[in-house]
């Protein structure tokens, strides 16, 4: 269920060791925001990751041991090097593995590489955690083993290296929302790191795209937007992708 409310009201409502997977893309503190200004409401950095650790800290509380907590992030600026240092580090959270978003579309500078990624930060609960392999498995560009010559039966589990544009032709596009992360990416990490059936929670719901993965992989959703608009805007998209769900 989607809430018209700001994070850490909803978190209060959530009982300990109750959440499968957080999984959410916050505010970066980079200003880039679409002019709706939820980028830019602190005065500082201090400000922004003394507010970064109120809601880390009670979404470690949620979360179950030995599930996942993945919170994306940019380093555009230092500043999430700082939250993962300085804010995540003082939690009992586990590092594990970072996923790399990279995409090729949009504008880019002509005095440097461009900067096409994002990234996600995966910690866990506890030492081990879920992961469900065969879940998330790829074809493989070879299809034999060149060792033995004999065909693999399975596809390869992907590296942390994941390419996708958000194509602004394809279906899952939305003009309305400045960040929207593709249901691709948010699918494998929900079924990577997650059972069907299994409650998955976002605290910055943004264009809906979280709750929309879940639908499609038979998980629960739990979370919360608090841009009035966004929140009705990512309501009517969820619905009209369950009413005529696209291919998967």
């Amino acid at each position: 269920m989607l809430h018209n409310l700001d994070c850490l009201d909803l978190l209060k409502t959530i009982p300990s060791d109750s959440i499968d997977l957080v999984l959410t893309d916050p505010p970066y503190f980079i200003g880039f925001d679409g002019g709706r200004g939820w980028d830019s409401v602190w005065d500082n950095e201090e400000a922004y990751l003394s507010w970064c650790k109120q809601w880390t800290v009670e979404c470690e509380r949620v979360l179950k041991e030995n599930r996942m907590m993945v919170v994306f992030g940019t380093l555009k600026t230092d500043t999430f090097l700082r939250y993962k240092l300085n804010i995540l580090e003082e939690t009992s959270l586990v590092s594990q593995n970072e996923i790399i978003w990279s995409y090729n579309w949009g504008g880019r500078t002509k005095a440097n590489f461009a900067r096409k990624h994002e990234l996600a930060w995966c910690y866990s609960k506890g030492n081990s955690f879920l992961f469900n392999a065969d879940d998330v498995r790829v074809e493989r560009k070879l299809k034999s083993n060149p060792r033995t010559g004999k065909p693999f039966d399975k596809g390869t589990i992907p590296t942390c290296v994941w390419e996708k544009n958000n194509h602004t032709t394809s279906r899952e596009y939305v003009k309305w929302h400045p960040t929207q992360k593709p249901l691709m990416v948010l699918e494998r990490l929900v079924r990577g790191y997650t059972n069907p059936g299994d409650t998955v929670l976002d605290i910055f719901s943004g264009s809906g795209s979280t709750a929309i993965a879940c639908d499609r992989t038979d998980r629960l959703f739990v979370g919360c937007e608090l841009d009035p608009d966004y929140y009705k805007l990512s309501l009517k998209r969820r619905e009209e992708f369950d009413q005529n769900p696209p291919a998967m």
